[in-house]
């Protein structure tokens, strides 16, 4: 008996000392900026930074040799018996092949310089090259140190002193703040991942599922530095994630007291019961206590096959984001040229702009709906215009808190067993949008 209590003494020490240093290295990564000759710069920035300045236009072949391999894979994976290649091209379907072959013609043209004028333009195919490099190394570099954080109890940590919170603000079961913490920390189709298994399973009912996929599938850590790169706003990357947290938090609160998230049934999945886990306080001591003990037993198990199985899961992440990103960025760049389209988007929401007393608010205007097709894009657009740094971060910012893009969550919220809608997801969309507005208009003139 004594030995058995030593052993698992032992054990939680061990856990705790890993949980400790490895969410400290990613916090210090993530958010603690160093300073450097032109000005402080956080180290996930400078390892960034590094590996496009040693790559050079090399990172352009780079970019076209995995979107050709992408699509290589895809068609394979119709005729090979390979469970692995299979396996990962399980959701890519049509839409997804045609933007793999339409990337990797696109990035095969424009690295080559082969085709028309319209094309090759530095504000289109010169740009959308440049970004599907950046996003690639970004999304890789940004991916493999987000395990720090994902594997080392950080997520337990967060989650479980947002528990006590869930219930009384946000209507949800305390356990769903881990999915949002997996969102944050990862990617949206992680925390829909999550919340699909915990609604499958009898954790959550038809409400609380659709509540929670819609209100807290946020933007991950890697893509915030996506964006802030792509706007030339690095050192406002910390301010981003931090205003975008909140201002989430916020909206999720209100959505779920309106339709169409208020009006779905309390009924769990396939007519079961629910799963009753619920946390007894008196039972396990305090929530400080309670927290330190869920990362260090969650780091405590922690093995190196994870830490290859977070690396693989980035680079493939990052893969197939470089493949929408450089489709969907040169056909909307395109008609951001050399059609209305967006400016006729713009007109929509431009008096709302301007009644916020942001800057550039004609250029800010075309941004604001276009991020249903893919989150990047208000980035990619705001990009090529003469704006300021203050309109910049407002439009990355808002991207961030909309959530429903359909180049990821909102395809997962449909792949999964959530009972949502492509019509639900498009007035939750509008919702949010317009919500968020004067919260990010207020964020952005209290950080300039």
């Amino acid at each position: 008996m004594y030995r058995s209590d030593a052993s698992k003494s032992k054990i939680k020490m061990s856990g705790g000392v890993k949980a400790f240093v490895g969410s400290l290295l990613g916090l210090f990564v993530f958010f603690f900026p160093v300073p450097g000759e032109d000005a402080s710069k956080i180290p996930l920035v400078i390892m960034i930074d590094g590996a496009k300045s040693w790559l050079g236009d090399a990172v352009n072949y780079l970019t076209l040799g995995v979107i050709a391999l992408l699509l290589i894979t895809w068609v394979f994976s119709f005729f090979t018996r390979s469970d692995r290649i299979r396996s990962y091209h399980s959701k890519d379907g049509v839409f997804s092949g045609v933007a793999f072959l339409l990337a990797t013609v696109f990035a095969f043209l424009i690295t080559f310089g082969i085709g028309p004028d319209w094309l090759l333009d530095d504000d289109v195919g010169g740009l959308s090259l440049y970004l599907g490099g950046s996003v690639f190394l970004t999304v890789t570099i940004a991916g493999l140190f987000v395990i720090l954080l994902t594997e080392f109890g950080f997520l337990e940590f967060v989650g479980t002193l947002l528990e006590p919170l869930m219930r009384p603000v946000f209507r949800l079961p305390g356990k769903s703040a881990v999915d949002a913490v997996a969102s944050f920390v990862a990617a949206p189709a992680v925390g829909i991942f999550v919340t699909n298994k915990l609604y499958e399973t009898g954790h959550y009912n038809q409400r609380e599922a659709a509540s929670i996929a819609t209100s807290f599938s946020i933007c991950s850590l890697g893509f915030f530095a996506l964006l802030a790169s792509i706007g030339g706003i690095m050192s406002y990357l910390p301010h981003m994630i931090i205003s975008s947290f909140f201002i989430n938090f916020f909206l999720a609160a209100i959505m779920v007291r309106i339709p169409p998230l208020s009006r779905k049934s309390d009924i769990y999945y396939e007519g079961g019961k629910e799963v009753n886990d619920s946390y007894n306080p008196e039972e396990s001591g305090g929530i400080l206590s309670r927290a330190l003990n869920a990362a260090a037993e969650r780091a405590s198990k922690t093995q190196s096959k994870d830490i290859y199985s977070g690396v693989w899961g980035a680079v493939t992440f990052a893969q197939k984001i470089v493949a929408f990103i450089l489709s969907i960025a040169t056909i909307s760049l395109l008609l951001a040229t050399y059609t209305p389209v967006f400016d006729y988007l713009g007109i929509l929401v431009e008096p709302l702009i301007k009644l916020m007393q942001l800057p550039d608010a004609s250029a800010i205007a075309p941004t604001v709906l276009v991020s249903i097709a893919e989150i990047a894009l208000p980035a990619i657009i705001i990009a090529g215009a003469d704006v300021s740094p203050m309109a910049v971060f407002f439009v990355c910012t808002l991207s961030t808190v909309q959530i429903i893009f359909f180049t990821e969550s909102a395809n997962a919220m449909l792949e999964s067993s959530i009972p949502l809608t492509v019509s639900n997801l498009i007035v939750i969309f509008l919702i949010r949008t317009v919500i968020a507005i004067p919260l990010v208009a207020l964020v952005t003139h209290m950080i300039f």
